[in-house]
C-alpha cells in the first residue's frame, strides 16, 4: 500500500515530533511525505488533503487539528482511510473547547488507527474516544546517536565536581531555573545547558548575576553529531519538567538519549516520562520540587552508583527504543511491502 504523511513538523525542523516522523519514514518505505512549510487556510488545506488522499491508499497525520479534521472530511468523500498519531500536547490542545472536543471525537472515531507515543497517553485517549484498539509506538534514539555511543567511551572525570546536563528547549516547564538555583549554592556542581528558546536571555542573566560563568555554559544550535561528546563529558542528566496549562512532557526523547550514553537520569515523575526510564535502576523519578532535585543529585554523587545506573540505562534503551523495534509495528499496520 502507498500512504501519504501530511505534516508541518518535519526535518529540517527540529523537535520531538519531527524526529519521530523522520524515524517513521526511514523505517516504512510505503510512506510518501508532504511536508508543509506553513498551514494554509481551511479550504485550501481541505483541497490539498483531498487531492493527496485521492492519489494514495490513505493519509497519516500527527496533527489532529486541523489536518486531522480535513482527513476526516476527505475520507467521507473518497472513502479512503486515515491514521492519526497523537502526542500529549496535541491531544491537550484539541480538548480546549466544546467545538474542538466535538471535532476530536469524530476524527478519532472514524480513524482507521490511532497511534500514541506512550502507554499513559494511550489510556487517556482510550478513555476519551472509547476505542480499545489504540497502539503505542515509542519515540526512538537515532541511528547516528547509537553509532556514536559505540565510540564515545571517555567520561568526564573530575573528582571534585559533578557535571549536570539538560538538553531541551529553553522554556519554563523544562526546569532549568530550579537546577540553576541548586548549582549557584553548590560550588562542586557544573552545568551544561543545550538548547534555545524564549528563556535564553533570562537564563543568561541569572548566570551573570550569580557569577556562574566558570561553572555553567549554554550551548545553542548544537548539531546532532556534536551531542555524543556533550553527553560523554557529563555525569548526570537532569530535566525536572513542570506541567503547565499550555504544555507537558509526554515522554521525553532526551531521557533515552542520555541513558544511551550511560548517564543516570533525574526526571519529574509524570505519566509518560516514567516509561522513558526505570526508577532507581536507570535514574531517579522525583516530585516537582527543588528539594527533590537536590536530594537526587546527592544520591548520584557516588561514581559507582552513576556507573551502575548508566550501564543499566544503556541496556534498557538499546533493548526497547531502537527504530526498527518500534516502527516495524507501524510498517505491518500500513501493510508496507
Amino acid at each position: 500500500m502507498k500512504w501519504t504523511l501530511i505534516t508541518h513538523d518535519y526535518p529540517p525542523k527540529t523537535g520531538g515530533v519531527a524526529r519521530y516522523l523522520d524515524a517513521l519514514v526511514q523505517t516504512c518505505p510505503c510512506i510518501h511525505v508532504e511536508a508543509l512549510n506553513r498551514l494554509p487556510g481551511r479550504i485550501p488545506l481541505l483541497w490539498f488533503v483531498h487531492q493527496c488522499m485521492k492519489k494514495s491508499d490513505g493519509i497519516i497525520t500527527s496533527h489532529v487539528l486541523p489536518i486531522g479534521t480535513m482527513c476526516w472530511l476527505a475520507s467521507r468523500l473518497t472513502h479512503k482511510p486515515y491514521i492519526v498519531i497523537l502526542h500529549g500536547m496535541d491531544f491537550d490542545l484539541a480538548r480546549r473547547s466544546f467545538w474542538k472536543k466535538l471535532l476530536l471525537t469524530h476524527i478519532l472515531k472514524n480513524a482507521k488507527s490511532i497511534i500514541t507515543n506512550s502507554k499513559a497517553l494511550d489510556r487517556e485517549v482510550s478513555t476519551f474516544s472509547k476505542r480499545m484498539d489504540i497502539q503505542v509506538v515509542y519515540p526512538t534514539v537515532s541511528e547516528a546517536l547509537v553509532e556514536g555511543s559505540h565510540f564515545i567511551k571517555a567520561k568526564h572525570q573530575n573528582k571534585d565536581r559533578v557535571r549536570l546536563l539538560t538538553v531541551g528547549r529553553l522554556v519554563y516547564r523544562k526546569g532549568h531555573m530550579k537546577v540553576l538555583d541548586i548549582v549557584s549554592q553548590d560550588p562542586t556542581l557544573e552545568y551544561t545547558i543545550v538548547g534555545d528558546g524564549p528563556m535564553k536571555a533570562e537564563i543568561r542573566a541569572y548566570i551573570q548575576d550569580n557569577q556562574l560563568e566558570d561553572r555553567v555554559e549554554i550551548l545553542s544550535s548544537v548539531a546532532d553529531r556534536k551531542l555524543p561528546d556533550i553527553y560523554a563529558k557529563s555525569d548526570i542528566f537532569v530535566m525536572p519538567t513542570t506541567k503547565t496549562n499550555e504544555d507537558r512532557e509526554g515522554f521525553g526523547i532526551v531521557y533515552i538519549e542520555a541513558q544511551l550514553f550511560g548517564l543516570p537520569v533525574i526526571a519529574t515523575s509524570y505519566p509518560g516520562v516514567d516509561e522513558a526510564m526505570l526508577d532507581n535502576k536507570t535514574g531517579i523519578l522525583i516530585n516537582d520540587t527543588k528539594e527533590a532535585i537536590k536530594g537526587a543529585i546527592e544520591r548520584l554523587r557516588e561514581p559507582q552508583t552513576r556507573q551502575a545506573m548508566g550501564k543499566a540505562g544503556q541496556e534498557f534503551v538499546k533493548a526497547n527504543f531502537r527504530r526498527e523495534k518500534q516502527f516495524s509495528v507501524f510498517c505491518k499496520m500500513l501493510d508496507c511491502e
